[in-house]
């Protein structure tokens, strides 16, 4: 008697072309097949008698998960799951699963890097030098503050919003967060201050995003949300682009409102169309000059965490498909 080899479908972006990782993780019984489509339609008639997807930012929207005759999970390589229409999943009994843990310490790292170079006024400087030694003064960036002692207010108090808190207290920073999910007693444990949404802006001098995306996240930090903020505050956003209203940012530090801000994700990658707030930094209009720091959704990455992305993601699935319960699962 035979052993029928399974199939799973891996997008086929971000990858080694020899997929070793997937390959040894997954075991000999496994087809791994990359997929060629472009478009939901294509990819819905070629993955359709799949185990098990492997998806990292091609999306697998409602049509593509109707076709699926015997798919036993979706992985989605990575934190967030938006790229994944969890929803039209959980209607035919397929889990979704994501790798919550493979990038907490990167992303954690980035989020106080880009707190930092802003605080300490460190690309300011750097751009001014680059012209000649006229800026060679330490007040050339305008005024620098002391960080210890000011507020960073957390929004999103998960795996990785608790690993800012810890590294931002090491700074000797007051930490407070908002979070309607996070359990009862984790300010206690962790040292924090729990506070609603509004109380949080009107106390902080930093405010770093930590939501997935979601129906109830998706433009949160809107004309709203800066309007009932400190003024002066600075933004670090290492979440999800979409959590942030670009149009709405970019006129809270037209207006003083907002000070500076760090963003890791933009609501479409790469940024096309181009909001205003980029096209002004990117001309260096004096309003925005040292005030906005841009990286291109690199928070997670370092060969360490692709390594283990790529192992937890193969290692979900081959839990699947030996009849365990799916680890992570989403929805």
């Amino acid at each position: 008697m035979t052993t029928r080899r399974f199939v799973v479908a891996i997008s086929p972006e971000h990858m080694d072309p020899t997929y070793a990782l997937e390959r040894e993780g997954l075991g000999p019984d496994v087809e791994l097949r990359p997929w060629k489509a472009r478009t939901q339609e294509e990819l819905a008639r070629e993955i359709s008698d799949v185990d098990a997807v492997l998806t990292w930012r091609f999306r697998v929207e409602a049509p593509v998960i109707e076709a699926l005759d015997r798919c036993r999970v979706i992985v989605r390589m990575g934190v967030g799951f938006d790229v994944v229409d969890a929803a039209a999943a959980a209607r035919r009994d397929i889990p979704v699963c994501n790798i919550p843990d493979y990038c907490t310490n990167e992303v954690a790292d980035h989020t106080l890097g880009l707190l930092l170079a802003l605080t300490r006024r460190i690309p300011a400087y750097t751009e001014g030098l680059r012209a000649g030694n006229d800026a060679w003064t330490w007040d050339a960036a305008g005024p620098v503050h002391r960080i210890t002692g000011r507020t960073l207010g957390i929004v999103g108090l998960g795996r990785i919003g608790t690993a800012v808190a810890l590294r931002a207290r090491a700074f000797g920073m007051r930490v407070v967060f908002t979070d309607p999910y996070a359990r009862d007693g984790m300010d206690r444990a962790l040292g924090l201050e729990r506070l609603e949404l509004d109380d949080l802006l009107a106390q902080a001098d930093y405010v770093s995003l930590h939501t997935p995306l979601t129906g109830e996240t998706r433009g949160l930090a809107g004309a709203g949300f800066f309007a009932k903020a400190k003024r002066g505050m600075i933004l670090v956003n290492t979440s999800r682009g979409p959590v942030v209203d670009i149009g709405a940012l970019e006129e809270a530090m037209r207006s003083g409102q907002v000070g500076m801000a760090g963003l890791d994700v933009l609501p479409n990658e790469p940024p096309v169309p181009e909001p205003g707030l980029l096209r002004a930094w990117r001309a260096d209009e004096e309003w925005v000059h040292g005030r906005l720091v841009v990286s291109p959704h690199a928070a997670f990455y370092s060969e360490e965490s692709d390594h283990d992305m790529r192992v937890k993601a193969a290692l979900t699935v081959r839990e699947v498909l030996d009849g365990k319960p799916p680890r992570n699962r989403v929805n």
